[in-house]
């Protein structure tokens, strides 16, 4: 899909080595890359592997078994690539990552699965508003950037945009068809673990992994805020350093929206505030939310966007073990800006990735990869390689959103969120970024299949009542009802949760303020074409 008018303002006003940009999709920068996957030019930005992955041959099952996988192919490790190389699965863990796991204990009764592709951890989300993610991409009128996110949201068109959702968005009705739907499109975009679902509601403790709430990965370590930081008062801020401190589940990652956009509103002051240097009444003058004066906190602040950092404000975020989620396609689109991702990586600062959500961003983490690459490009960025981006949505994901001893890396130990991809080439992590969801050929969230090749549906999916998933003339599995997780709302099918948020758009059931006439608006899964 494309946001055509602020592209091409994009391109002509603002960023003119994006010019050439395919009009296909936002989605601004993929290069002449289809919405949902294609080609780029692999590794050459990097001096390494050049040239475009093909999909490679359909898995094969070499023997059924129990109790979890052996799965081999190319293998991304935190280290090295094992070309070929074995991961083996028993239960929820992963217990070998070697290039024969043949001697493991369980490796001859688990089911044995050539997968010919590219085997890594399940992408990291690092922030999305995930139950926006039903909504196509909003185009304001006349066609224009903003300053920050204060002037867009309150825009009236926006506002009228987002009412079908947004006047009932705390509300089961609502918040739960609408944040299942954007998990949904993560997994079968290779995504397994989302920050973003802020309302604690059982009807998400299944699918995706939500690292706000029902990650089942020990207590709800995080805490987020949507409001501008320059809003926390005394009270507030004393409310989160205790519970930085509580001696029982502390919170350890406390997520914040930081400078989004680049001028107006103190949008430029935010960090400083956060900081305890504003001199406001109210203000937490001297009490930093981002590290304590004796050391007794640290490393807690999660920066979501952080595009007006200055130098001095880039070393504070080095000096206090604070991480940085990058939105490049949402950035760009709405303020024709995005962070000095440059010198965040030069500097060493942790950042991941995320697309911040359909209505501005790429639909899914891969197109956000996409789209990082070909801006990075562009923009003479070398260390955005795939390879770079390719860990910033695993290893270095994992820890922005505090799960890096339970996720983001193949490891023995840490849980089987595992993501295998159907294409090969010079550069298996090109393979990656230049995949879709015909392309992911098999997701597994705590070992356990939910979405796949037709042909690995009876021997990997979680249980027997998966659907039938068309990803663009691609027969693949996706599994939702009954998935492992709470009972709330959990016998619901795909078409159930599609068939909610079209009557929501429509106002099928509702009242007749709330008969929108939208239907035709619901964002699919999948955007196909080219």
């Amino acid at each position: 899909m494309m946001r055509f008018l602020q592209q091409a303002l994009l391109s002509l006003l603002l960023v003119p080595s994006l010019a050439g940009c395919s009009p296909e999709g936002r989605r601004g920068a993929d290069a002449g890359v289809p919405p949902d996957g294609g080609e780029t030019d692999g590794g050459a930005a990097d001096g390494g592997p050049s040239g475009p992955s093909v999909p490679s041959p359909p898995a094969e099952v070499l023997r059924a078994g129990s109790g979890g996988f052996l799965l081999q192919g190319v293998v991304l490790t935190p280290t090295e690539v094992l070309d070929p190389g074995q991961v083996l699965v028993v239960g929820d863990t992963i217990t070998c990552v070697a290039q024969d796991c043949s001697g493991e204990p369980a490796a001859d009764t688990v089911t044995f699965i050539d997968t010919h592709g590219v085997i890594s951890p399940g992408l990291i989300d690092a922030h999305n508003h995930v139950a926006y993610d039903f909504l196509p991409e909003w185009i304001p009128e006349p066609a224009r950037l903003f300053g920050n996110r204060y002037e867009w949201a309150a825009d009236p068109g926006y506002r009228a945009f987002v009412l079908p959702y947004g006047a009932h968005r705390s509300t089961g009705t609502h918040y739960c068809p609408a944040a299942k739907w954007g998990e949904l499109r993560a997994i079968v975009h290779g995504t397994t673990t989302i920050q973003g679902e802020s309302y604690e509601q059982g009807c998400v403790d299944r699918l995706a992994r939500n690292a706000d709430h029902h990650h089942g990965l020990g207590y709800d370590h995080m805490q987020t805020a949507i409001a501008s930081v320059r809003e926390f008062t005394d009270a507030d801020a004393q409310g989160y350093v205790d519970n930085f401190l509580a001696t029982t589940d502390p919170i350890t990652r406390l997520a914040v929206h930081m400078a989004e956009g680049t001028m107006g509103d103190g949008v430029d002051l935010e960090l400083d505030s956060f900081a305890g240097r504003d001199t406001r009444m109210n203000r937490h003058f001297g009490v930093s939310l981002m590290n304590a004066m004796d050391g007794s906190y640290r490393g807690t602040a999660i920066l979501i966007h952080a595009v007006p950092l200055t130098e001095a404000q880039l070393m504070e975020v080095l000096a206090t073990d604070s991480h940085v989620v990058w939105s490049p396609s949402s950035n760009i689109v709405l303020y024709g800006a995005t962070a000095p991702i440059g010198r965040m990586l030069e500097l060493g600062i942790n950042v991941g990735l995320g697309p911040d959500w359909t209505p501005s961003g790429e639909d899914d983490m891969l197109a956000e990869m996409r789209f990082a690459l070909a801006w990075g490009q562009a923009e003479g960025v070398t260390a955005l390689t795939p390879e770079r981006l390719w860990r910033m949505a695993t290893t270095e994901g994992a820890r922005v959103v505090g799960l890096e001893a339970f996720v983001g890396r193949l490891v023995p130990g840490l849980r089987a969120d595992i993501a295998v991809f159907g294409r090969t080439g010079p550069d298996p992590f090109a393979a990656v970024v230049e995949s879709d969801a015909a392309d992911v050929r098999l997701l597994l969230v705590n070992g356990s299949g939910l979405y796949g090749d037709m042909g690995l549906e009876a021997v990997a999916a979680v249980n027997g009542e998966c659907e039938v998933f068309d990803a663009c003339g691609a027969s693949m599995f996706l599994c939702v009802r009954n998935t492992p997780g709470s009972t709330s709302r959990a016998d619901e099918t795909y078409e159930d949760i599609r068939t909610q948020l079209f009557n929501i758009l429509e106002g099928i059931g509702y009242p007749p303020e709330e008969q929108y006439g939208r239907g035709s608006e619901l964002l699919p899964l999948v955007t196909c074409g080219g």
